[in-house]
């Protein structure tokens, strides 16, 4: 066994339900299962598996007494075999779970055969109580010529509505060849919403600790609460079903924690609300119950990883400065919450595909704009920023070759200029940063392919063109919108290191495509890559609070919506803010008057030709195939999921399909799309 591994493992059994099990010649298991309706232990949040590798998986469950709360440890058997049927298995441990970890159990097994399908189950009671069987799969050697598979989610709020898109997913794969069936599924963040009173198709149930936020929505506060969600969540039959079918590899975004998080601050009230005992317990409950492989993770050979498992952490909520943009806030609590776990790591699929993952909240930087200034200057918090007020106060001292102004002029308004001695903004942090560029510059797969919680390209309104008063402002400074000065940095590594980059976000509730250049700032700049932004799979779409938070009678109404049956679009409601977004805010105030598309397009010119693709009232699912030929990518959007699906997959709507390509010169590429399958969104149609 090599050494990090043995090292790995003494780490990983260090941890309150971990458990290992290594795979041997196939032998005739130990303990049968012999299901029995009088067993006093079930399995309410079914089984699941993640973070594969050539040799290994890590596979998880939850158990729990059928007649009462499960206070008493409960000795489990797990077995692992390439046989549906258990006849014969490669892995079988006996272990113990306990509430300490809510009677989770995480059981890495090693030494699998690679790239291969395998299944798995847990019992209790002799056998009398099996868990439902799990199915996972070992990744390929590094050295593997085949295309890679796999689908990509983001945002689930579970009172929004259901889950049935992954119904759909499933009933497709079961219906693939072998060969086209799915390597696994890639979440991108917000698997929980932290707080209640996120949508009416569905209820959570009250917070153990009553979890209330003043007067306001109630939001997880401990441990409990936080395990209470997951629970919850995971009592959904069709994402049970989907984390039985593949093996998972996640992400946190947010609501994992609490809204538009960084560090260890809430942003409800000040922008920089102390919570670092509710940091740790969003930690801890995430490692309980998400089967990730942290401490010595094995990414690749020759790199160096940073994640580590959940490590306990005696904290108080302790006041935040949130004018410290150095990197992770000076303050000892903040700095023990945010280091009690880390999950940033990569994976080499095969010779293709090189997948690198980062965590886009713990060390980032406060908001570059201020609450406060933001409500003056759009009456929202971190929502239609100014670009101008963005650039200035992003770049903090650095701005204007360190000559940053001491206030700004935004229309009427002249805005003191906080930012002006500190650093500039950071979403990655240095250490997680350093690692990163490592990870991309060694390298050695045909793409490189960045799973994170938020949009990479800009999503901006040029309010500027329809009223002169007003300017163009990036939607929101909650993505990397804000955090101009690092995304420049990033991108130009990327172009100098000559990587092909695919960036996968979620984040936004709506799904988008196009091409990543280094600055966004020049026209004519070389495209290094694209970015493929998923909507969510239930949480309310862009164009949805959108239109709910912009009056009938806003004379920007029309960049949102309009009614299209008086200029002949026969459509009572035209999703124009995909057109703003894609050919400028004049293009859709000219389709309001005209209903002329053509016309619309020519009297356009947004801020954002990078895009080729936006369907802002979305929901659904994406999937990819990567191959030495290049990345296949497929947005899925489906009806809003408001009604259960029960067995039954959920319609879709319609399929938008890109390729991306190698072109030209070793970094650069071309991407062809979208062919839309279905119903295509507006303003793909004519009249």
């Amino acid at each position: 066994m090599p050494s990090s591994r043995r090292a790995f493992l003494k780490t990983f059994l260090s941890g309150t339900g971990c458990f290992a099990a290594a795979a041997a010649f196939p032998f005739a298991p130990s303990e049968p299962a012999r299901p029995n309706g009088d067993a006093d232990v079930h399995f309410p949040q079914g089984v699941a598996s993640g973070d594969p590798t050539p040799d290994s998986i890590l596979l998880w469950t939850r158990v729990q007494r059928a007649d009462a709360p499960t206070e008493h440890p409960v000795p489990l058997v797990v077995q692992v075999s390439r046989r549906h049927d258990f006849g014969t298995v490669l892995a079988e441990r006996a272990l113990t779970v306990t509430a300490a970890s809510d009677c989770t159990a995480r059981v890495f097994v090693h030494d699998l055969p690679s790239d291969s399908v395998l299944f798995y189950r847990f019992l209790a009671g002799d056998g009398a109580a099996a868990s439902r069987r799990g199915r996972t799969r070992t990744a390929p050697s590094p050295d593997a010529d085949r295309p890679v598979r796999f689908a990509y989610a983001s945002c689930q709020a579970y009172e929004a509505g259901y889950y049935g898109v992954y119904r759909t997913l499933i009933h497709e794969d079961k219906e693939a060849p072998p060969e086209e069936k799915l390597d696994f599924v890639l979440h991108l963040g917000d698997f929980i919403y932290e707080g209640l009173g996120y949508g009416d198709a569905r209820s959570v149930p009250p917070f153990p600790s009553g979890g209330q936020h003043g007067e306001g929505t109630p939001h997880a506060k401990t441990a409990n609460d936080y395990r209470h969600l997951y629970r919850t969540y995971l009592s959904d039959p069709h994402l049970q079903a989907a984390r039985a079918r593949w093996p998972f590899l996640h992400v946190w975004d947010d609501h994992e924690f609490t809204n538009d998080a960084w560090q260890s601050a809430a942003t409800y009230d000040s922008g920089a609300d102390s919570a670092q005992s509710r940091k740790v317990a969003a930690n801890r409950a995430w490692f309980e119950y998400i089967p990730a492989r942290l401490s010595d993770h094995e990414g690749d050979e020759g790199g160096t990883s940073h994640a580590q498992d959940f490590r306990p952490a005696e904290v108080t909520d302790a006041p935040l400065d949130a004018s410290d943009r150095t990197g992770l806030v000076d303050e000892p609590n903040n700095q023990a919450a945010v280091e009690s776990m880390s999950i940033y790591r990569n994976f080499q699929w095969g010779r293709h595909l090189e997948l690198v993952l980062t965590d886009g909240r713990s060390y980032r930087t406060p908001h570059p704009v201020p609450p406060e200034i933001n409500q003056k200057l759009s009456g929202s918090d971190r929502y239609l920023t100014p670009l101008k007020a963005v650039e200035v106060f992003d770049a903090g001292r650095t701005y204007d070759d360190g000559h940053p102004p001491e206030t700004i002029e935004i229309g009427d308004q002249t805005i003191p200029n906080v930012r002006r001695e500190s650093a500039p903004g950071s979403m990655l942090g240095d250490r997680q940063k350093e690692w990163w560029k490592n990870t991309v510059a060694r390298s050695t797969a045909t793409w490189t392919v960045w799973g994170h919680g938020v949009p990479l390209m800009p999503m901006r309104i040029d309010l500027g063109a329809v009223d002169p008063d007003a300017q163009t402002v990036v939607m929101t400074t909650d993505t990397w919108d804000g955090y101009l000065t690092e995304r420049r940095e990033l991108l130009s590594f990327v172009q100098d290191a000559d990587t092909r980059l695919v960036s996968l976000s979620g984040d936004n509730h709506n799904s988008f495509a196009g091409l990543l250049h280094p600055t966004f700032e020049s026209a004519g700049e070389t495209p290094i890559g694209a970015e493929f932004s998923v909507c969510g799979i239930s949480s309310p779409s862009l164009f949805r609070a959108f239109v709910q938070a912009m009056s009938d009678d806003s004379p920007l109404r029309p960049l949102i919506a309009f009614d299209g049956r008086p200029v002949d679009l026969d459509v009572e409601q035209v999703e124009a803010l995909n057109l703003t977004f894609l050919d400028g805010a004049k293009a859709s105030a000219t389709a309001a008057r005209t209903g002329n598309l053509d016309q619309a397009k020519e009297a356009g010119g947004g801020p954002n030709d990078h895009l080729s693709y936006v369907d802002s009232n979305a929901y659904g699912i994406g999937r990819v195939t990567v191959d030495a030929r290049g990345v296949d990518v497929e947005l899925i959007t489906t009806p809003p999921p408001v009604t259960p699906q029960r067995e039954k997959e959920l319609e879709v709507t319609r399929r938008a399909h890109f390729t991306l390509r190698p072109a030209g010169g070793s970094g650069t590429v071309a991407l062809e799309g979208p062919e839309i399958e279905g119903e295509p969104p507006f303003p793909f149609w004519s009249k």
